[in-house]
């Protein structure tokens, strides 16, 4: 069991890694999610939405979230120091 859990460790790692370097990048980026799996959602991005949120916070990236229809839009900015 301790290999499943690292591989899911490693996938939400890489979805915060992948979303903390496109907000870099462009200033900001987003997330969309929805708990209905049957339409193709990643199960393990809904289930773990607020660790990785908080995982992109810990970051130093600005994030905010709002759900329309059932679907979860988590939206990524980069900090800015004005």
């Amino acid at each position: 069991m301790a290999e499943v859990k690292q591989t899911l460790e490693e996938k939400l790692k890489g979805i915060i890694e992948e979303k903390c370097a496109a907000a870099e990048k462009n200033g900001s980026t987003s997330i969309s999610t929805c708990n209905a799996f049957i339409y193709g959602w990643d199960a393990d991005t809904w289930n773990h939405r607020h660790a990785i949120m908080d995982g992109i916070r810990k970051r130093g990236y600005n994030v905010s979230s709002s759900t329309n229809h059932g679907v979860l839009d988590i939206s990524i900015t980069k900090k800015l120091d004005l």
